[in-house]
């Protein structure tokens, strides 16, 4: 009972690891909420060059300009000035609709609108890509449907000849596309991860003993499996999915930090220097966010990638994860991914011996 008294007096004397362990969770939740809370990008700017300067383009400027996604910021003159802008990250995009498009619409002659995106921003290129052929599409079969209302004097005729193959598409498991949904529920977890590592290294600071140290761990584990639950009470109040078992679910948290809070004592246990710790913790998790097979598919990462993906226990957390709350896998099928974490609980052992032969020389 002195070695819990002893840490949990470590907890309050040390601002540290009390900042550490019960205002950085709740402080970086709402920040990176505060960040995504959108779900989708809006108004993102884009400027317009028109050469045409007719009530066609004039339907472009007012359809693009009316998307959620989509802002008209500037009209340029010339593509070379808005490439300028478009560099600096003034707008993300430009639409250069060519002169004489009206006129070869109404002759029906194909013609090209050349649309200028930033790529960089992935998230952002996206989105402004989609917005823009969503647009053009649905002007294309407007344009369809009137020529083929004034020949036929049907609408069922007009329509299918307008649009003769529908697309039925079905999102499954986020059917908003919300980079919220996505972006959340896995850099959420990654900084859970680095929060387990760094309250387990400070508990270890004052540390003199295996019971110390297992004493420690127990109150990590207990404070970081409350955050855990909390995290995943979280994502079901936003709204996202889960349907999976919630014991297994709290097992599968308990796994979690039990696998992190194990691989730490065993490096400070090697290491003998916190700073030293705290920089291969550092190294060890910082590439959680790409690596935990969500972002990038683990089947497309190289032999380098993929390693560092297997050794990470967020990888696997991540996978259990999405199984429980997204897929509703059977029970039995995420205690399979469960076990695959279980073999970094054996850096306990092994951080113990360690402590234990050094203690005895």
């Amino acid at each position: 009972m002195k070695h819990f008294k002893k840490q949990i007096q470590n907890l309050w004397q040390n601002k540290f690891l009390a900042i550490i362990c019960f205002v950085l969770p709740v402080f970086l939740g709402i920040l990176v909420y505060s960040i995504f809370y959108m779900g989708l990008p809006q108004k993102l700017p884009i400027g317009i060059i028109d050469d045409d300067k007719s009530l066609l383009s004039n339907q472009i400027y007012f359809n693009l300009n009316a998307t959620s996604t989509l802002e008209i910021k500037k009209v340029y003159d010339s593509l070379e000035r808005a490439k300028i802008d478009l560099s600096s990250g003034v707008i993300y995009g430009v639409v250069v609709i060519p002169a004489g498009l009206e006129r070869h619409s109404k002759i029906g002659v194909k013609t090209t609108i050349p649309f200028y995106y930033n790529a960089q921003f992935v998230l952002i290129g996206k989105a402004i890509q989609s917005a823009f052929l969503q647009v053009i599409a649905t002007m294309n079969a407007k344009a369809l449907f009137a020529k083929g209302l004034a020949k036929n004097a049907d609408i069922n005729i007009a329509l299918s000849e307008a649009m003769p193959i529908i697309s039925n598409i079905h999102a499954l498991y986020n059917p908003n596309n919300s980079y919220a949904q996505f972006l959340l529920t896995l850099i959420l977890p990654c900084m859970w991860q680095i929060l387990i590592a760094l309250g387990m290294l400070n508990f270890l600071g004052k540390a003199s003993g295996y019971k110390d140290t297992l004493s420690g761990l127990i109150i990590n584990s207990v404070i970081f499996v409350c955050w855990g639950m909390a995290m995943m009470a979280t994502f079901s109040t936003l709204g996202y999915a889960h349907f999976g078992n919630i014991g297994i679910v709290f097992l599968g948290v308990v796994v979690m930090v039990g696998a992190v809070s194990s691989v730490v004592i065993c490096l400070q246990s090697f290491l003998r220097d916190s700073t030293k710790t705290a920089s291969f913790i550092a190294a060890y998790t910082a590439p959680s966010f790409a690596f935990a097979g969500i972002t990038y598919p683990q089947n497309s990462m190289d032999s380098f990638a993929l390693f560092w993906s297997h050794i990470l226990p967020i990888s696997y957390f991540m996978k259990f994860y999405l199984q429980q709350a997204n897929y509703a896998l059977d029970g039995l099928y995420s205690l399979k991914t469960i076990a695959l974490m279980l073999p970094f609980l054996l850096f306990l052992p092994l951080g113990l011996l360690l402590e234990s032969l050094r203690a005895k020389k």
